[in-house]
């Protein structure tokens, strides 16, 4: 058995160890908010490639197909609304020529909002894959911003990423949308604005700061060039981990990449590798 002296000194030894290791948790959390602190979320490109890959599309392609893997592009291929009714030679060639490139390439489906049947969307996924195998992903456009969708995309999400094990969903509300569409597995990436006004009004919602940036897209349309870099940078400032802006308008305004397109990869790579000023 134990005196009182051994007994106080082993509990005396206990507190000191506790109180060790209570003020190495608190260092290591310090410095992780520290260095989440300093460090800027990397962004990527999300381009609607909504261009046909001949004639003048094909010189677009070009353009798009040269971007540096430091941009990272995720690019949305949309021959018809979706894969379309058969293969597209001209699409064949430029997803053969996008393996060769850094960029990846994801195909464009509509669900109207809910509109359209699981099975009838699902077999655009199909589609995609067997017309086009180089296909990495599935941009699903058109989705609801409420939770009535939310089973439906839960469905589709299982449908592209465990049956055909591509890489990549990303959905489009446009807007704000539930916060159960990136909490649950439903979506990697949510575009939460699509649009050209009241950029500078536009701020994600405070529950998307529980996520990693990489979860939140953001397309924006009709932006001069002179306010491109301030478009980027606000985007950085709100952690968005992936964005597109061009100056493109009109009734379509993916129909060709933004005259800036050059250097809007240069600056994003540029914001990208550098850290802000404390």
């Amino acid at each position: 058995m134990a005196t009182d002296s051994t007994f106080h000194g082993k509990a005396s030894a206990m507190r000191y160890c506790r109180l060790i290791v209570c003020l190495l948790a608190a260092w290591i959390t310090t410095g992780s908010v520290a260095n989440a602190a300093d460090s800027l979320p990397k962004m990527r490109l999300l381009v609607p490639a909504y261009f046909y890959p001949a004639g003048k599309g094909e010189k677009e392609w070009e353009r798009l197909l040269a971007a540096p893997e430091e941009a990272g592009v995720v690019a949305i291929v949309n021959p018809a609304s979706g894969p379309g009714r058969r293969v597209d030679a001209n699409y064949t060639k430029v997803l053969e020529q996008a393996k060769k490139s850094k960029i990846m390439p994801i195909g464009y489906v509509s669900t109207r909002y809910g509109k359209r049947k699981t099975e009838e969307v699902q077999a655009d996924v199909d589609k995609w894959v067997r017309f086009y195998p180089g296909i990495q992903g599935i941009f699903f456009d058109e989705q609801a911003s409420g939770t009535e969708q939310l089973e439906q995309l839960a469905a589709l999400y299982e449908h592209v990423r465990k049956t055909h094990k591509l890489l990549l969903v990303v959905t489009n509300p446009g807007t704000i949308c539930n916060e159960k569409y990136l909490t649950q597995p439903v979506s990697d990436v949510a575009c939460l604005y699509e649009g050209h006004e009241h950029w500078d009004r536009f701020t994600p919602p405070p529950w998307t700061k529980n996520l990693q940036p990489d979860r939140v897209a953001a397309l924006a349309y009709q932006v001069p060039a002179a306010d491109m870099p301030k478009y980027l940078h606000q985007a950085q400032d709100h952690r968005l981990g992936w964005i597109y802006i061009t100056d493109d308008k009109g009734t379509n305004p993916w129909d060709q990449l933004p005259s800036y397109w050059e250097e809007e990869v240069e600056e994003l790579v540029k914001l990208n590798t550098t850290k802000k000023d404390p």
